[in-house]
């Protein structure tokens, strides 16, 4: 444990580092300086001695004053809207054929990014790349190709440490794609911070993903490690139920896993999360379990409506009816996570008074 002196890096060490809870969005990486991404953690280089908490403020798992009333706003018992606000829900995938073949299910995140940077709409989309030698991170693309080497899902929590080095460098017009945790680290940025609203002018589209959990790179490496498995991943994939299997895509094939092997590795963190859908973001996108290869696509901000409206006008994305069954589907889904997290936070909170 570290001395509180610092509010907001003894709090946040304390409540989410050194419980174990903390899901690696990245939040707090880049904004001070004494915390860092190295390999799939989130290490400390020293003590800050600031006391402004601008780093616990951020952090979507630390319960802290300053955080309440986002927190509050945020978390309901489950309601009929569990999937969050939203103004059009659809199915929709990206219009060409090359770029979905080199993409996971519809290509519709890729196919926005694109958009949005040939179209001038953002300069920059600070997304997540595979990983080499070490964990996935955060990293800048600024055209097709680097959009296209960032596609497909990682499952792994990866600190978006570019976004706040481009903030810092002054860049604007970003697009950010990220975790539902991520999403909400921008609302609190947005929210909390004196010079959140100025920050966050800089933000031009935000695009979230849908997610139920994921995993700590560093005991998924082991894993693999102990299977015999040396071969760089090219991608993950979670099976349609009733499969159970966990899939590691690699250049020569792939390694099918059992989920009962892979859950034990979930972040601690996940647990908590009640937002399955990325309520925070302009363009919340997913798989679509009704329809193999397209996306779910829900539309939150007039942002979000703008674009999606241009890229179909364009003919960057086609799309396809949401049907009122796989809104049910995904609407209960939503209120089950939520639920979960509810009564983690509960727990937790309990066995620490």
């Amino acid at each position: 444990m570290i001395s509180e002196k610092s509010e907001g890096q003894g709090c946040l060490i304390n409540k989410v580092i050194a419980r174990g809870l903390c899901v690696r969005c990245g939040a707090c990486v880049g904004l001070c300086p004494y915390f860092n991404y190295y390999n799939g953690e989130v290490v400390v280089i020293d003590q800050c001695h600031s006391d402004n908490s601008r780093c616990l403020q951020l952090c979507p798992l630390a319960e802290h004053e300053a955080t309440t009333p986002l927190y509050q706003a945020k978390v309901k018992e489950a309601s009929d809207i569990a999937i969050g606000p939203l103004r059009e829900i659809f199915l929709a995938r990206a219009r060409d054929r090359e770029l979905r073949a080199k993409s996971q299910y519809g290509g519709a995140v890729s196919a926005l990014l694109i958009y949005a940077l040939e179209n001038g709409l953002i300069k920059g989309a600070v997304m997540t790349d595979k990983g080499d030698d070490l964990a996935p991170k955060g990293m800048l693309a600024r055209d097709r190709d680097q959009v296209i080497a960032c596609s497909g899902s990682r499952y792994s929590g990866s600190a978006a440490l570019e976004l706040n080095l481009c903030l810092k460098t002054g860049m604007d017009q970003l697009g950010v794609v990220g975790l539902p945790c991520q999403m909400e680290a921008l609302a609190r940025m947005r929210r909390m911070l004196p010079d959140g609203a100025a920050i966050s002018q800089k933000i031009a589209l935000k695009i979230g993903l849908f997610c139920t959990w994921a995993i700590d790179y560093r005991g998924f490496s082991t894993l693999l490690k102990t299977r015999g498995i040396d071969t760089k991943a090219e991608g993950y994939d979670i099976l349609p139920p009733p499969a159970d299997v966990f899939r590691v895509k690699n250049k020569t094939g792939y390694d099918d896993f059992s989920l009962s092997d892979i859950r034990p590795l979930i972040q601690k963190g996940c647990s908590l999360c009640q937002d399955m859908t990325a309520q925070w973001a302009d363009i919340s996108i997913g798989t679509a379990e009704e329809k193999p290869g397209w996306n779910t696509i829900i539309v939150r901000t007039s942002v979000g409506a703008e674009i999606i409206r241009k890229a179909l006008e364009d003919n960057f994305l086609e799309r396809d009816h949401f049907s009122k069954k796989g809104l049910e589907h995904l609407n209960a889904a939503a209120a089950n996570k939520r639920l979960k997290g509810i009564k983690a936070r509960r727990d937790l909170d309990r066995s620490h008074q």
